[in-house]
């Protein structure tokens, strides 16, 4: 039974009991409003963190001591929730049930967090010169490379399109180079100590572990109570007046089009699972309309799917095309979506698109990353607490013209196109 705990006001626990894995996964999520300001020293923050500490002063210091602990894994990881912005300390040990003699390594590894959030690489007031500089120098150097991946800038382009009202939302997670340069390491140690303290705080344990145990454990994590306002996590943007449209050329070998669809929809709220399997039938799966007639009945493009972020309400569809096929690609994607808007799709895609998702949600449940994830995501959307059964009843239980109407709500909002010619514009 999954059992939740308040260790302080604005610190919560949940315990995921599970014998399903041979580790105990501990993650630590500080959550905070998305802030354009603060997303680059999160994400700066979370690479410094990781490198080193005062007790482990080296990155080969740190990587021993988590080989000392049965090869135990540690990392910290940022993420866009919406409005939120989360900050996750992740721990993963081997079940001392599993090791040879008396082991306590959920109790050192737990000790081994407390040790490199609270006391980190630090002078008097500022982290460490050099390890600031090399992870300030490193991260500039992996923003600049997403420069390179053209589809990950195409799609990051896009969003920069489509949020033409939110500079937060505008940004990624990661953050940009812009706003890297100011941080200086007397700031971002401010900062810490302001996450630290300000912060709500999530802490999710799952494996196989004594509750009462590991609340006392957790308990020594000096998390002071702290006052939460929690914003509407649902990011909501009004429709724009017309679809903004913006080509852009570069060396490339493959153009990109991107498209983005507001959709007022969102996690576990009305219509979500109408959406969902809307969603699938588009692009979302692979017998999808998207795949099946872009892709592979006309040979234009490369790939071709659609994605549901269903905190933002919002659908992009990625493709990979010759730049020459651009006007053509645009037509018979807007093709696919009246054929799904009408409800023009066979019985059978649509008893695969319930499969399909079904099975993902099936899968993620031997996965430990996505278990904690979804324990985060229960979180901040309280009616997202659904049960397997509970899920897959209320998939089975939409019907194809809740689907035609979730699709109806479907609606254009921007277009990024990237090539090294123009295209046929």
């Amino acid at each position: 039974m999954v059992t939740k705990k308040t260790l302080a006001d604005g610190v919560s626990l949940t315990v995921l009991p599970s014998t399903q894995f041979k580790t105990t996964r501990i993650v630590l999520n500080f959550i905070a409003p998305l802030q354009a300001e603060t997303i680059t020293q999160r994400s700066l923050l979370a690479s410094l963190l990781e490198t080193n500490s005062q007790d482990y002063p080296t990155q080969a210091d740190l990587a021993a001591k988590l080989s000392a602990m049965y090869g135990a894994n540690f990392g910290i990881s940022v993420s866009k929730r919406g409005n939120t912005h989360v900050f996750s300390v992740v721990m993963t040990v081997v079940n001392d049930k599993f090791l040879p003699g008396e082991t306590a390594v959920l109790t050192e590894g737990l000790a081994f967090l407390k040790q490199v959030l609270w006391r980190p690489n630090v002078s008097v007031g500022h982290f460490d010169t050099a390890t600031f500089d090399r992870e300030k120098t490193n991260m500039a150097a992996y923003l600049a490379s997403v420069y390179d991946n053209k589809q990950a800038y195409a799609s990051l382009q896009l969003q920069q399109l489509y949020f033409e009202n939110s500079s937060a939302q505008r940004l990624p997670s990661f953050g940009n180079v812009n706003d890297l340069e100011p941080i200086t390491a007397s700031s971002l140690y401010r900062y810490y100590q302001q996450m630290l303290a300000h912060d709500q705080v999530a802490i999710t344990v799952l494996g196989d572990v004594d509750v009462s145990a590991v609340t006392t454990l957790l308990a020594d994590l000096p998390l002071a109570a702290r006052t939460v306002t929690q914003p509407t996590v649902f990011y909501q943007q009004a429709l724009l007046d017309t679809v903004a449209e913006q080509t852009e050329v570069q060396p490339t070998n493959q153009a990109k089009l991107n498209l983005a669809y507001q959709v007022p929809t969102y996690y576990y709220q009305p219509d979500y699972y109408a959406l969902l399997l809307a969603n699938g039938i588009f692009g979302g799966s692979p017998m999808s309309l998207l795949f099946t007639n872009v892709r592979e009945k006309a040979s234009l493009a490369y790939y071709a799917s659609s994605a549901y972020d269903a905190f933002r309400g919002l659908i992009t569809v990625q493709t990979g095309i010759d730049a020459t096929n651009v006007t053509r690609v645009k037509e018979i994607i807007a093709a696919q979506l009246a054929t799904l808007q009408a409800g023009e799709f066979s019985d059978e895609l649509l008893a695969q698109t319930r499969a399909t998702i079904k099975n993902q949600y099936i899968t993620g449940l031997d996965s430990a990353g996505n278990l904690t994830t979804q324990a985060l995501v229960r979180q901040l959307v309280p009616e997202a607490a659904v049960s397997t059964a509970d899920f897959i009843a209320a998939l089975d239980a939409v019907s194809k013209q809740q689907i035609v109407a979730a699709a109806q709500t479907i609606k254009l909002q921007a277009i990024y196109f990237l090539s090294s010619k123009g295209g046929d514009k």
